[in-house]
């Protein structure tokens, strides 16, 4: 599927497409970007389709080859066999070329321009074929490769109709310079018949077929615009879910969600697990002091000091609600808990966010409380919520501003 990022310019495409998917229009073109993005998806099915089909198209060459050398073979050998060294050998060689081509990186990366002068040689070398056996019995045979020719070029090579067209007119046109050049005789009733009215039923034919092509490229550009704007609306509900909408980190639920999942995880390996929670020091004395506006600043610039004091990615920080906070650590001993939690400590006081109410200190601080437990057979979470409550209380009950470590049914310091 054709994948583009979503952006402002992409709104407008979007709007593009759905206009020209309603309208439908008899000829339709697209803006350069969209347009070599289109080119680029009927070089790969050119590509398809020759990779597909190169064995059958060897086996046809040789065919032709082996059933005119033998029932024409008096076609090959005059003149020092001219036709085969000058019309039959180049022809062999661009055939090669076509099947084989793509595999060069820099015809790869030019596909439809470096195909375009072999098909137009392809035609004019198959046109003087025709002229030249025009007094044999091959003459009809001739006919017949050039129309094949004509129509494996509109749909193995996946030009655009204007560009076949163009094709078209400089194969015949050189044919036909090339024949008059070299006396040779020209039916030009024959040739309207063979290779211009031909020519105008196989463009008419590839521009019907490239028409509902394009419609079918805008369909699924337009599919992928929604499908990538679908992911982006889920990406944001999954952020609003499980984000903090003021402080931008976890919110309760992805606590939960979290704290759940490495709960079990150190019941099964029996892995210890740390639990900070902690809580600003007098709050609401600065949200009358300073306003709501200043509090949810303050909760923000917390909220960023104990995301930047973790150690490890799998740590989580999470607003646990109001002014309280909670620090997860799986796989964290007492020692490691302390170490963040003195980390945090000092990152709140490092803010220096002035308060001016708090009895504690002249600017904004956190009380913590720490359990560290391994998980039991039987035993809840909120055990574990519940020892880092009390502790975070002990804290309250003892000054603030510092930490506190459930031991035993007692916090200590």
């Amino acid at each position: 599927m054709i994948t583009i990022p979503v952006s402002t310019d992409s709104i407008s495409e979007q709007d593009y497409i759905k206009q020209t998917l309603q309208n439908r229009p008899f000829f339709c073109f697209f803006p350069p970007v969209m347009e070599a993005e289109f080119l680029e998806t009927r070089v790969k099915s050119s590509l398809y389709y020759i990779r597909s089909g190169q064995w059958l198209l060897l086996a046809m060459f040789l065919a032709i080859i082996v059933i005119a050398w033998v029932f024409f073979q008096d076609i090959f050998i005059v003149n020092d066999f001219y036709q085969l060294k000058f019309i039959e050998l180049p022809l062999g060689l661009s055939i090669l070329f076509i099947i084989y081509g793509h595999r060069i990186s820099e015809v790869r990366a030019n596909f439809h321009r470096v195909m375009f002068p072999v098909a137009v040689f392809v035609i004019t070398d198959i046109q003087l074929h025709i002229f030249l056996t025009a007094e044999t019995g091959y003459y009809l045979y001739a006919i017949f490769n050039q129309a094949i020719s004509m129509l494996l070029i509109a749909l193995g090579l996946r030009f655009t109709t204007k560009v076949l067209l163009l094709i078209y007119m400089l194969g015949g046109s050189s044919g036909l310079a090339l024949g008059s050049f070299l006396h040779l005789p020209i039916n030009v009733l024959a040739f309207s018949y063979y290779f211009v009215l031909f020519g105008v039923v196989i463009t008419v034919l590839a521009w019907i077929s490239e028409r509902q092509e394009r419609f079918a490229f805008l369909q699924e550009l337009l599919v992928s615009y929604q499908s990538q704007e679908l992911t982006r609306l889920n990406q944001q509900l999954d952020k609003i879910a499980h984000e903090d909408a003021l402080t931008h980190i976890a919110n309760r639920r992805s606590f939960n969600n979290a704290a759940e999942r490495e709960w079990d995880i150190a019941l099964r390996e029996q892995r210890s697990l740390s639990l900070l929670l902690l809580d600003v020091d007098f709050f609401k004395r600065y949200n009358d002091t300073y306003g709501h506006e200043s509090g949810d600043k303050c909760l923000q610039s917390i909220a960023h000091a104990i995301r930047d004091a973790m150690m490890r990615p799998a740590d989580l920080a999470a607003r646990y609600g109001g002014e309280e906070f909670v620090v997860l650590m799986p796989d964290t001993d007492v020692q490691g808990a302390i170490m963040v939690a003195e980390r945090i400590l000092r990152a709140v006081d490092e803010c220096q966010i002035p308060h001016a109410s708090s009895t504690v200190a002249p600017h904004v601080t956190v009380s913590i409380g720490i359990t560290t437990l391994t998980p039991t057979s039987g035993q809840p979470l909120q055990d574990a919520i519940r020892q880092a409550d009390e502790a975070l209380y002990q804290v309250k009950d003892n000054g603030r501003h510092h930490y506190r470590i459930y031991q035993s049914g007692r916090a200590v310091v």
